[in-house]
């Protein structure tokens, strides 16, 4: 593994769009999840920033319900900010979270951070980390967060040609894929983004699967991947960039293959 360690530097952000090609963060991008622990989640680049450790960072909203047996959105169980910003060479930096878990007990927000504050429980002021590099290579290894002890998590590229299966499409050989390891013993995820889209497949070391269900491209002048989805391209670029609807979200859940918009 080839250990990637770059200064931080806060004049080395422009407060400009996000615009790494794993990981295209333009305002309005929408990703919806389905969980096979029987929930969804539905990611949303906002049109909010907030400044961190020097930094204009983009607001992502990450929203997840749990699904009853009708394939119908109940009650949010989990609500998340996550604060990103990309530097002048394209790397995306992850500059914390705010997050809000909703259980028996009330509500919970553990895993809360931002760098440069000290997280609770901590001893010293949380780091941004990396979350996509500008030019990963097979065997790079980086911190996406440094902020102990709530989050101390790394990944390592481990594929530069990867394939996923998801009901957004398939993905023959083009995905890039990490591993990730956090501070927390066992927890180790595989991930993989396809390019122009950005996360398709998460799975988890204890069998969890989070998969792309469809993808809203806010119309942003972003160059878009074409995957192979049915013998043609897995994004129908004649379809409406401001209009995604789930009129009936049972049928997407059960669908192995589905409809998607960019």
């Amino acid at each position: 593994m080839t250990e990637i360690s770059i200064p931080f530097d806060p004049k080395n952000f422009t407060g400009g769009p996000i615009t790494n090609e794993f990981m295209p963060l333009a305002v309005g991008n929408t990703w919806f999840y389905k969980i096979s622990d029987g929930t969804i989640d539905t990611v949303r680049v906002t049109d909010q920033t907030i400044a961190i450790d020097g930094v204009q960072c983009t607001v992502v909203s990450d929203v997840v319900q749990q699904v009853n047996k009708n394939g119908v959105a109940t009650k949010v169980t989990e609500t998340t900010n996550d604060y990103f910003a990309q530097d002048k060479a394209g790397n995306v930096w992850y500059f914390g979270e705010d997050t809000k878990a909703f259980e028996a007990g009330g509500a919970t927000t553990e895993g809360t951070w931002r760098a440069g504050e000290i997280p609770e429980g901590g001893a010293t002021v949380a780091k941004p980390g990396v979350i996509m590099l500008a030019d990963p290579r097979k065997g790079d290894s980086y911190f996406e967060e440094q902020a102990p002890p709530v989050a101390v998590d790394r990944a390592a590229v481990t594929s530069l040609n990867a394939s996923a299966d998801v009901p957004f499409g398939t993905f023959n050989k083009d995905c890039l894929q990490t591993s990730n390891t956090s501070a927390t013993p066992g927890d180790v995820e595989s991930k993989f983004y396809a390019p122009g889209i950005g996360s398709v497949l998460e799975l988890d070391a204890d069998g969890t699967r989070q998969e792309l269900v469809s993808f809203t491209n806010s119309g942003a002048s972003l160059v878009q991947a074409m995957a192979s989805f049915a013998g043609q391209s897995s994004l129908d670029t004649t379809a409406n960039p401001h209009k995604q609807e789930h009129a009936n979200l049972a049928d997407i859940l059960a669908s192995p293959h589905n409809g998607h918009s960019t």
